[in-house]
């Protein structure tokens, strides 16, 4: 007997303490709930979108750019897609912790209140999110008989017999894909008449959640690097003799025959080609601005370039003169040439003279003499170092922001 009493009151004790446990456990969550009341009272938001901002607020140590952002929103709105590196996808995520959204003024207008019985209405589209912002402003000197605000078929706001200077203003979250009807009534035996007429001022705001579609893609990507390059530079070389004088066969104090030679130095340039042009007649001239630009230059650029097609130079023969060219080098011919003319590309392959050709030309008239034209060029190239950018595409990731639209 004594021994279940022992029992019994080890049991009861056990069982004070064990209750005591529990009454602490939950005066310790009681006190906690009252703490949390306390701090909400407090002003202290404990919101899930607060808990998401100060998540965010790491990405601070990224140093964001709060122009380039900014910029990234405006772009958005504007182009609807955007395009960025993947390392920038932090300020994809700031855009996100925005809770980006979209202001469109529906109205902003001055109306007077109707005089013939029936209502004024004024109809918006609206999509499921969108935040109306109203204002309603009886700035007249009467009352109005009803003002109401429906999403669809429901009335989200009415407000009846508005005062003259009285304000009705508030925010409407739309529920569905609807059509937002603001309503205006100012219905009665006098005001059917005319009279009691007053006038309002109202002001609609829709401010819609922007939905943000992100994608990663590949694309190319144009690259740019600099680098020293060699470039040829062409040279042109031309001289003009218009005063070669042929003595005739029996004027024996003279020069009846001329060997002129063609004679190239390269200096510290690559020699391309060389030409020459001999007139034989007064008719036959060149056209020569200058030692820079002249009809020899032209042809040469021609024969080395293709630049005209249909340009030559003037053909010229003479009974009494007989023209040679002896061709020392072993260059070339074009195939734009004449009796009296041509144009000759080097051959890199061999060494060359310097002396390249000669022309010989010998008067056959005993008595005449003959004033003889020469005109030649050489062209050359000249290697010259300079940076250049050059632009080369890759293949790399990149993010896709697209600004979804309403359907």
């Amino acid at each position: 007997m004594n021994i279940y009493k022992v029992i019994t009151v080890n049991a009861l004790f056990f069982l004070l303490l064990s209750c005591g446990s529990s009454i602490k456990s939950l005066e310790t969550f009681v006190n906690s709930n009252i703490e949390v009341d306390s701090l909400i009272s407090n002003g202290y938001d404990l919101s899930l979108s607060k808990m998401q901002n100060d998540s965010v607020g790491l990405y601070n140590s990224y140093k964001m750019n709060s122009s380039f952002l900014d910029s990234l929103y405006n772009e958005l709105l504007d182009k609807k897609e955007v395009i960025l590196e993947l390392k920038d996808k932090p300020y994809y995520n700031l855009l996100l912790a925005k809770s980006l959204t979209d202001t469109t003024y529906l109205t902003n207008m001055y109306v007077k209140t109707p005089t013939d019985g029936s209502p004024l209405s004024y109809e918006y589209d609206v999509k499921r999110n969108d935040l109306i912002n109203y204002s309603i402003e009886n700035i007249g000197s009467s009352r109005v008989d009803e003002v109401s605000i429906l999403e669809g078929g429901s009335y989200r706001m009415v407000n009846q017999k508005l005062k003259k200077k009285q304000i009705e203003k508030g925010n409407i979250r739309i529920m569905d894909d609807n059509t937002f009807t603001l309503n205006i009534v100012n219905d009665g035996f006098l005001r059917n008449k005319g009279f009691l007429s007053s006038k309002l001022k109202i002001e609609l705001k829709k401010i819609s959640p922007l939905n943000i579609i992100y994608e990663e893609v590949l694309d190319s990507v144009p690259t740019f690097s600099k680098s020293i390059e060699i470039v040829l530079d062409t040279i042109y070389k031309s001289n003009y003799n218009k005063e070669l004088i042929l003595n005739p066969i029996l004027d024996i104090t003279g020069k009846k025959k001329l060997v002129v030679p063609i004679s190239v130095t390269q200096e510290d340039m690559n020699l391309v080609g060389w030409g020459y042009w001999v007139g034989l007649n007064k008719s036959n001239s060149l056209d020569w601005a200058s030692n820079e630009d002249n009809d020899m230059i032209n042809f040469a650029r021609q024969e080395l370039f293709n630049e005209d097609e249909n340009l030559s130079l003037q053909s010229s023969d003479n009974d009494y003169i007989k023209l040679k060219i002896n061709n020392l080098s072993l260059d070339t011919r074009t195939l734009n040439y004449s009796s009296n003319y041509a144009y000759y590309i080097t051959d890199k392959i061999i060494e060359k003279p310097t002396k390249r050709a000669e022309i010989i030309i010998e008067n056959l008239s005993k008595i005449n003499t003959f004033k003889i034209q020469l005109g030649l060029v050489s062209v050359f190239f000249k290697e010259r170092q300079v940076e250049m950018e050059k632009e080369k595409f890759e293949i790399k990731k990149i993010i896709k922001l697209t600004l979804q639209e309403d359907e």
